[in-house]
């Protein structure tokens, strides 16, 4: 039966299921990439190994030749314990055709690691990512999942999707705040820690929705993207998942202009143990323009809030309004904001982003 859902996994890199399993060792960091978001990426990788010291391994992959130059590919190799792999020699890609947001479940179930910590190319850190491993809600289930921010309640076509043929879920998708219809958006997946072995069937079945017929004719028409098929994907499976109780929050800082006072920057989390782990969006205001001129791109956050819904976005979800609403802001602590002061003055001596005019 598995062999009929998954042949794309048959007689390719791996013979079955159990030749995956016995391929995965320890953990590591998973990052998929492309020739776009590389500058991105090698600041990321600097960051792990200069300024955090990590020692996890990271396991960079790329769809197929033209996605990541072989120059590139070079660079990134410099670092210690960096892996360059091509997802399309893992499995038959004519069968699931991997490609955009969907590459990230394959690559965590393709990876040579055990226990995996799937980031975005554009995530900065600022600690230790193998703190993640340690979260309580991760030893007991083996997956460690983020919420994105509570915007737009009410029914939305996902929910009804959803609801139409998901009769028995699981107690935390019906703790959900998309199953309740509080958000549009449940999950932020720029961060997903699972530990693949003793997740095998929920991670297969995300994969599963991310199929190329199944993601395009079904699932991502109904949700955004990748980040709800990981949760939906477990509870289809029947095993348990943790979300991070915490709410996202949002790193950045005070700006004032024709609309009045405002917070902007960048989606980010926090755990239960304090810290304010990571965000989405790099170091850079705007990660969408094709070029970084100088200086001036770069951010300079100083605090955090974490989403309470009662905040008010502003149209393109960059900035919180804070004329009208309070907004509660958190200060990074001193060693964090000493990280990010490093982070920063590496990027500023060697360019790995931004032009060196």
């Amino acid at each position: 039966i598995h062999q009929a859902l998954y042949p794309w996994l048959y007689n390719f890199r791996f013979q079955s299921i159990a030749d995956l399993v016995k391929s995965s060792h320890g953990r590591g960091i998973v990052i998929c990439v492309g020739n776009s978001y590389f500058k991105l990426v090698r600041s990321t990788i600097d960051t792990f190994r200069n300024v955090l010291h990590t020692d996890l391994p990271i396991e960079i992959f790329y769809i197929g030749d033209e996605d990541l130059s072989e120059d590139n590919r070079k660079i990134l190799k410099e670092y210690k314990d960096v892996y360059i792999e091509d997802i399309t020699t893992y499995f038959d890609n004519e069968k699931v055709n991997i490609g955009g947001w969907a590459v990230k479940p394959f690559a965590i179930l393709a990876s040579r690691f055990e226990e995996v910590i799937l980031i975005d190319a554009d995530v900065i850190y600022l600690h230790e990512p193998a703190l993640l491993f340690d979260d309580p809600g991760y030893k007991q289930t083996g997956t460690l999942f983020f919420q994105d921010r509570t915007i737009s309640p009410g029914p939305h076509p996902g929910s009804k999707w959803l609801k139409s043929w998901m009769i028995d879920p699981l107690p935390e998708t019906r703790n959900l705040r998309f199953w309740k219809e509080e958000t549009i958006h449940e999950m932020e997946s720029s961060t997903v820690v699972i530990h693949k072995i003793r997740n095998i069937l929920g991670l297969l079945t995300v994969c599963k929705l991310n199929e190329k017929v199944m993601r395009n004719d079904v699932v991502y028409k109904y949700v955004y993207g990748d980040k709800e098929t990981f949760w939906m994907g477990f509870d289809m499976a029947r095993e348990h998942y943790h979300v991070n109780p915490i709410p996202c929050s949002y790193i950045g800082n005070r700006e004032k202009d024709d609309e009045g006072k405002k917070f902007c920057g960048h989606i980010g989390h926090s755990l239960s143990n304090g810290k304010f782990m990571f965000w989405n969006g790099h170091l850079i205001k705007d990660k969408n323009k094709s070029s970084f001129n100088d200086e001036r791109s770069l951010i300079h956050f100083d605090s955090y809030y974490i989403d309470d819904n009662i905040g008010e976005w502003n149209s393109d979800l960059t900035c919180l309004k804070m004329d009208k609403k309070p907004v509660k802001l958190i200060p990074l602590s001193e060693d964090e904001s000493n990280t990010l002061n490093t982070i920063l003055s590496r990027e500023k001596k060697y360019h790995f982003i931004i032009s060196n005019n």
